[in-house]
Formats: C-alpha cells, sequence, structure tokens
C-alpha cells in the first residue's frame, strides 16, 4: 500500500465509480452501508443485467466482473478475502433461464486485482447515443477502465490471472512493462474526460488495452509527424516549425480529421461556425464548465496566486523533451531554521578554534534574505532596485539611515560583474553566511577580533567566514548528522514526486543533476520521494539519467572526468560516455545532451540558484529555465496583507502631488511677478502679493506634515515579508529588486516549489504577460 495520502482513498462503501446510460438503455445504483445494488436494463442479445446485488463485512469492498455479449454477468470476487453474499441474477422478463454461464463462487483476489467493464452490445439501429461510459470500481489511481466488447478481464497480476483460469474463467494475462504504456494511460484519461462531458465526438471504439488506445492516440515513441496510418491523433515532431509567438510546436497534438466519420466531422463543423470571437468565449466557458465537472483543481491549488508558476518568458512545455532538476532546496526542501541555524552553528565552531570572539552570537535567520548583495568593501548587506542603485543597507547588524546612504553611495552602482567587491545571495544557503558574516564585521568594528588572527579588513573577514562555512560542509559533518535525521531537516511535500510523475509519464526524460555525493544524494532522495511513489517504485526510477557530484557551474561550461556509479555503496569506475539510464559521476552538460539525443532548448532546467542553475545554462547551452524561490509564498501573502497599508499610502502620496503641484505653479506665479514678468494667467497675475505668500505657506506646512506620515509607512512598507528589508520583489514603492531583474533576465518561469507542475499538467503553455506578483493576487 502506497504511503502517499493522495494515492490511497478511504475505504468504505463509495468505492462504485459511476453508473450511467448506455445505448437507449437505463442503469441506476444506490449504495447502503457496506452494501452495493446495481440495476441495470442494457442492449444485450439473449440477457441482460437486471440485478446484481453484493454485500460484504469488508469496508474495502470492490466489485469486479465481466458481461459476455450474450451472457450473463461471469465474475464477481470481492478486495477483501471473504467471498461476496447475496450474489442475485435474473434473466431478462419472458426470456429462459441461462443454464450455461452460472455465476461462480470467487474469493477475494486482492485489492485492485482487476478492472472490468459492463459493457453490454449495441442494440440494432441504436438511438440518438448519449455519452457512454463505464461501470467500474478501483481504488488505484494510475488505472483507468478499457472498453471492451471481448468481455475479457484484465488480470493486473500473474497470480490472479492463474487463479481465474483454474475457476475457468478467461482472462487477459498482465503486459509485460513499456514505455508507451504510461502514454497510452493518459490517453485513456482523456478519452474518459471526453465521455464524461458528453463531448461532440464520435463514439470511441471499443478498447482491448493499451494497443487500441496507441492506435487512436499514437505511439509518442515512435512515429513520423505525419502519424500512422489510421491513428486520429498524433504528436508533432518537427523542431522547425512554431507558432504565432515563435514558440517551436514540437509536441503538440495534431488531428486528422479524414478519419473521423464525415457525420461528426460535418457537426463540429456546424457548431463551430459563426464570429470565431463569439465562438471562443462559449468555449472557453464550456471548457471551465468541463474541467468543473471533472473536478479538476485550478491551477493554483485551493486558488493560491503564492502557489502559482509566473512567467517571464514565454515557455511551451509541449516542446520541453527533457527537464533536469537540482536536488538541494529544489527536489529536497529543508527547513531554513533548522538546516541554516546547524551550518551557522558549525561556523562557529570554526572560528572559535581559529581564535575568533564568536560568544554570545546567534543565528539570526531574519537578519537577510535572499536577493540582497555584500558590500565586501565596505562591510555592507545593501538591497538594490533592478538599476544597481542601492535603496537600503546594513552594515554589523545595524541599518544604515537614507541619509547615509546617500551620501556612501550616491555615486556609484552595484555592479556584480566586480566579484571581489559584490557578492550576491544567490540561494537559501547563502543566509548562515551573511548573517555571520554581518555579526563579525560587527566584533572586527568593536576591536574585539584578537591580533592573533591577523590584520583584517572587511575583504578579508568575508573570506575567513566563508572559508569556515565551507569547511563545515565540505567534512560532512553537517550531511551525516541530516542523513542521521533527516525528518528534522526536510520539509516534505508529498506532491512532488507526483509532479515528476506526471512529467514522466508524459514522454519526458528526467534528469538529476546535482552537487552532492551519491551517498547523499541517494539518501536525501529515498527519504523525499520513495515513499509518495506509488509501491515498489523507486526515486531512481523516475530518472532517465543522475549526476551527482557535478560540480556546478562548471558542469555547464566544461568537461570534467566521468566516473560511473556501479554499486549501492558509491563505488565507481571509469567512463568514456554516458548512456541514458545511468548514474554518473563529474561530467559535463554536453555530454549528457549527447546521451540523450537532445540540444539547446528542448531541455528545462529547475533550480534554486540563480547564477549556478539558472543563469549559465541559459547563457552557454540556450536551455531553458525555471527558478525555484521558496520564499514567494511568503511574499505574494504579504503583498495581500500589505495591500490596504499600500493604498493608504498611495493616496497620502497622491494627496502630496496635488498640493505640490498647486505649491509649483504659485512659486513660479512669485518668481515671474517678482522679476517683472507676468505671472502664467490673468488671475495668477492680479493675485494679492500677501494672500499668495500666506497660500504658499500654508501649502508647505501641509506637505511638511504628509512627509512626516509618509515616511515611516514607506519605511514600514513590506514588513509583513521583512521588517528590515521589505519585499522580496520590490526596492522602493514602485521599482523592481535587483532580484526581479535577475529573475526575469535568466529564468523563463519561477515558482515556489516544483510541485506546483503538478497543477499545470505537462503540456502548459506559459505565455508572459506585464504583470507583478500582486496583480495575481
Amino acid at each position: 500500500m502506497s504511503k502517499n495520502p493522495l494515492l490511497n482513498k478511504p475505504k468504505g462503501p463509495s468505492i462504485l465509480k459511476s453508473v450511467d446510460v448506455v445505448r437507449g438503455g437505463a442503469s441506476t445504483a444506490s449504495m447502503m452501508n457496506k452494501e452495493i445494488k446495481i440495476e441495470s436494463q442494457s442492449w444485450t442479445k439473449n440477457s441482460a443485467i437486471k440485478g446484481l446485488k453484493t454485500t460484504s463485512t469488508s469496508n474495502s469492498l470492490s466489485i469486479k466482473g465481466r458481461n459476455f455479449g450474450g451472457g450473463p454477468l461471469k465474475g464477481i470476487t470481492s478486495a477483501s478475502s471473504a467471498p461476496f453474499e447475496g450474489v442475485q441474477f435474473q434473466e431478462p422478463e419472458g426470456a429462459a433461464p441461462s443454464s450455461s454461464d452460472p455465476i461462480p463462487t470467487m474469493k477475494g483476489g486482492g485489492e485492485n486485482d482487476l478492472n472490468f467493464t459492463m459493457d453490454p452490445a449495441p442494440a440494432p439501429n441504436p438511438p440518438q447515443l448519449a455519452a457512454r461510459k463505464s461501470v467500474y470500481a478501483t481504488d488505484d489511481r494510475t488505472e483507468f477502465p478499457f472498453e471492451s466488447k471481448t468481455g475479457l478481464i484484465l488480470a493486473r497480476k500473474p497470480s490472479v490471472h492463474m487463479a481465474l483460469e483454474n475457476l475457468g474463467i478467461s482472462s487477459m494475462p498482465p503486459a509485460p512493462p513499456s514505455p508507451m504504456r504510461s502514454k497510452s494511460r493518459m490517453g485513456a484519461m482523456m478519452m474518459e474526460g471526453l465521455r464524461d462531458a458528453g463531448a461532440g465526438l464520435s463514439p470511441p471504439r471499443a478498447m482491448d488495452g493499451d494497443a487500441d488506445l496507441l492506435q487512436l492516440f499514437g505511439d509518442e515513441e515512435d512515429q513520423s509527424e505525419e502519424g500512422k496510418p489510421g491513428e486520429k491523433f498524433y504528436v508533432v515532431k518537427d523542431m522547425k516549425e512554431v507558432d504565432y509567438l515563435g514558440e517551436s510546436t514540437l509536441g503538440d497534438m495534431s488531428v486528422r480529421r479524414e478519419l473521423f466519420d464525415p457525420c461528426d466531422n460535418e457537426g463540429v463543423a456546424a457548431g463551430l461556425g459563426g464570429p470565431i470571437e463569439e465562438i471562443a468565449k462559449h468555449e472557453a466557458r464550456e471548457a471551465e464548465s468541463l474541467l468543473d465537472k471533472l473536478k479538476v483543481p485550478p491551477r493554483w491549488p485551493e486558488g493560491k496566486a503564492s502557489r502559482g508558476i509566473f512567467c517571464s518568458r514565454t515557455l511551451s512545455l509541449r516542446s520541453i523533451t527533457t527537464i533536469g532538476y537540482d536536488m538541494d532546496y529544489t527536489l529536497v526542501h529543508y527547513n531554513v531554521k533548522a538546516w541554516e541555524g546547524r551550518a551557522y552553528d558549525y561556523g562557529i565552531a570554526q572560528l572559535k578554534s581559529m581564535g575568533y570572539p564568536v560568544d554570545g552570537l546567534k543565528f539570526d535567520p531574519d537578519l537577510v534574505m535572499r536577493g540582497l548583495i555584500m558590500d565586501k568593501e565596505k562591510g555592507n548587506l545593501v538591497k538594490a532596485d533592478r538599476f544597481g542603485y542601492v535603496k537600503r543597507a546594513m552594515h554589523g547588524t545595524k541599518m544604515i539611515s537614507n541619509r547615509a546612504i546617500s551620501e556612501m553611495y550616491g555615486r556609484e552602482l552595484v555592479d556584480l560583474r566586480n566579484e571581489r567587491r559584490w557578492e550576491f545571495l544567490n540561494t537559501l544557503f547563502s543566509i548562515s553566511e551573511a548573517g555571520l558574516y554581518m555579526q563579525m564585521v560587527e566584533r572586527l568594528d568593536e576591536g574585539a577580533v584578537p591580533p592573533e588572527c591577523g590584520l583584517l579588513d572587511y575583504e578579508s573577514l568575508f573570506e575567513v567566514v566563508s572559508k569556515a562555512l565551507f569547511k563545515a560542509h565540505v567534512e560532512g559533518r553537517l550531511k551525516d548528522e541530516i542523513i542521521s535525521k533527516p525528518e528534522h531537516f526536510v520539509e516534505l511535500d508529498p506532491e512532488l514526486p507526483l509532479a515528476l510523475l506526471d512529467q514522466k509519464e508524459a514522454g519526458k526524460k528526467l534528469l538529476l543533476i546535482t552537487n552532492s555525493d551519491y551517498h547523499y544524494t541517494n539518501k536525501m532522495m529515498q527519504f523525499a520521494f520513495d515513499q509518495f511513489l506509488p509501491d515498489g517504485m523507486s526515486w531512481r526510477e523516475l530518472f532517465d539519467m543522475v549526476i551527482v557530484s557535478a560540480k556546478k557551474p562548471d558542469f555547464f561550461t566544461l568537461s570534467h572526468p566521468l566516473y560511473e556509479v556501479v554499486t549501492a555503496d558509491g563505488l565507481m569506475r571509469p567512463a568514456f560516455k554516458a548512456k541514458p539510464g545511468g548514474l554518473y559521476c563529474g561530467g559535463s552538460a554536453l555530454m549528457v545532451e549527447m546521451a540523450l539525443g537532445v540540444h539547446g532548448d528542448e531541455t528545462l532546467y529547475v533550480g534554486d540558484h540563480i547564477y549556478t542553475d539558472v543563469s549559465l545554462s541559459k547563457l552557454h547551452l540556450r536551455w531553458r529555465t525555471a527558478l525555484i524561490i521558496r520564499e514567494l509564498e511568503k511574499e505574494v501573502k504579504a503583498l495581500a496583507y500589505g495591500r490596504e497599508h499600500r493604498a493608504k499610502l498611495i493616496e497620502l502620496m497622491n494627496q502630496k502631488e496635488i498640493v505640490g503641484d498647486v505649491f509649483n505653479q504659485l512659486r513660479l506665479a512669485l518668481q515671474r511677478r517678482t522679476v517683472g514678468r507676468a505671472a502664467q494667467t490673468p488671475a495668477a497675475n492680479s493675485m494679492d502679493g500677501e494672500v499668495l505668500a500666506e497660500y504658499m505657506q500654508k501649502l508647505l506646512v501641509l506637505m511638511g506634515r504628509l512627509d512626516q506620515k509618509i515616511a515611516p509607512m514607506l519605511e514600514a512598507d513590506g514588513q509583513f515579508f521583512n521588517p528590515r528589508w521589505g519585499y522580496l520583489s520590490r526596492a522602493g514603492l514602485w521599482d523592481k529588486s535587483h532580484l526581479t531583474r535577475q529573475i526575469e533576465k535568466y529564468a523563463d518561469i519561477y515558482t515556489s516549489r516544483v510541485s506546483n507542475f503538478l497543477r499545470y499538467t505537462p503540456f502548459m503553455y506559459f505565455r508572459s504577460q506585464s504583470q507583478e506578483l500582486e496583480d495575481a493576487v
């Protein structure tokens, strides 16, 4: 049984999924406590299901069987170990009793062992077809019913197939694993949705398994752009074609209309006649109604904008063939206070062993945040806008006044190309390092650093702190502690493995490229993934290739020796080239592209580090990029909480602007009159000088009072996110922060966590729009 609560539906009498109209017949179903009753009148040749009543003492009751085209219901079984009780069967009125197809007594064959449909044969010249549905019962999220005119039971396990054969019941053995199986399941899900909605397509053919579904939807692994003969849908394989936004149409699904029934084509054409604008409005409403009927959740889980995916550059996931992932703070999210707090502790211990004064220092996770910039020359931490102008600054642990900022940085801009001076906080791993550095700047200013530590300036002090934190990471003590108690450091996300499972089943090649070593990677991925995947599946089965100790960012620009990990304990051997399915150490991005047969913008890389993950993969390889910023969830909520405060602030600033405009006009009138020139208008020219001066004095006093009100409110803007630094995405009231500029420049899309992809489907078309985060609140 899977540990993932999303895969385990509650047991009980509600297992029966649907009973619906089939070709002029009528079906009803009722459930009472642990009893399920199905009554059906169907178009069969000699007999029909008139009544079927099953009861069981088990809460995990499920119904499984088949209906022969010319005979009664043949097989019944229970998910429990007890047999069914009270099975009743009746022939249609006036029909002779059937003796050739008795109902056998069957005991439970185990949970989710069989799928079944009751699929009566159509009547001659059937009336107008209503949407055709299957009656089925299953608890397995990954299985869908298959309609079958042969009525054969599909056994999901070899043992079940043998048991049925021993009972004299024909069944199909489980098909061997195939890379096409998952894709055909998607086709089954889509067709089930069309049937549920009563879509205006021709009735689907009876499908006897995966082969029939592939015939309808096409084999995504092996087909030309035009599709195979007989296919109604095919997936575009040509990378050369682009749409009206310049995005590749690779991966788009196309339809071969000539293979649909001509009557259906005429009906569809007639239904889409008229102005396309009006048709689009109507069909969009119908599409939303369909999603609601299918109970498909909104793109933002529970309607939360904080879990949305934001787009900087238009990106079609359909054209993406390969998706690569970083691990730390991407696929595995750590509790920042716990992880960075322990890293801070190890750094403190290292500095203390070197003789630095660290007594009394404590980790403060709110002292710094991602997107700030360390000025190693002045010992400051600054927040800059998108142009590089410093808007807020801190020296040591004390904020610097606006006047001091103007004096200090008024004539210079932050330039990240000067790496010797500026250090950008790209990731949450920087929190402990920056916090400890600012605290040590304060100790240095106080003269507390002993002479034995050498002559230090702010720049050399940063190198000392940085090496202390790096040593704590490299020596492995911190990671050993995390491996021993992962539940204390890792924040689990049950939806995340399912998002990757959807992408895998959609035909995407998945990569894991991490700087962590194999032992740590394996332990973290086992803890974060395996317990949420379907039974028996491990995290390794999700990925077409895994690269550990990748040495990013050099991985994207240089080529390192490649080693293959060949044993469970991490034993490696040299490898000359990478192969699909392999587990490797080192290598390069170009090796990965050659091994998988992909190139450039076919690949989407997802990571949390703006420089190591996103910037270089885009600049050097032209990979598409997605940035994971967990703080976005808090940011969007803070923008919502601060909306009222911001509205009042803007109102006051607008009022000051109006008053200021009036004052400026009076000042100009006074200036012109003073030198003997005419004012702007006759009325302003004839206005009494005393009255003019008095009015200007009044406006000056008013503007001064407005400034006194606005200044602290402006300082407090963003306090819901961080009291010192304000919002993550802004620098000042209107302008974007330097972090936002970096995101827009290097990340095609950005979101708070990988599991957000679960609500967008692997075929989503993200279109960039002129909006900021608060527009989505």
